[in-house]
């Protein structure tokens, strides 16, 4: 299984939009425009909260240092992108991924 990288900014657990594209075997911009469709959906309910699933962010591409846009993913994120697949690809990727890599992260931080 592909490797997933957790990481901490600000107290809350993230990973990047193009690992999980990578996991889920899409390309990044497949992804980015699903999150954005997801996001305007989300923004018509006053219950939904998209900074709980979705933070948009940026990249600098390696070699021209181009600007990218990305979004880093919550744990709620994953598993919304993950619910969204179908067979192996939706419990094994973002799901298993994401949660293992978390509790790794949670277990240093606590120890």
């Amino acid at each position: 299984m592909n490797e997933l990288t957790v990481f901490n900014r600000n107290g809350q657990l993230y990973t990047d939009s193009r690992e999980v594209a990578r996991m889920v075997g899409k390309d990044h911009k497949h992804l980015l425009r699903d999150i954005s469709d997801y996001l305007i959906t989300m923004g018509k309910s006053p219950k939904l909260d998209p900074s709980t699933f979705f933070i948009s962010s940026t990249y600098k591409q390696a070699g021209n240092g181009k600007e990218n846009p990305c979004y880093l993913i919550t744990k709620k994120g994953c598993e919304f992108v993950a619910n969204k697949l179908t067979g192996e690809k939706g419990i094994f990727s973002t799901r298993i991924a994401y949660v293992t890599k978390a509790e790794q992260r949670y277990s240093l931080w606590v120890a």
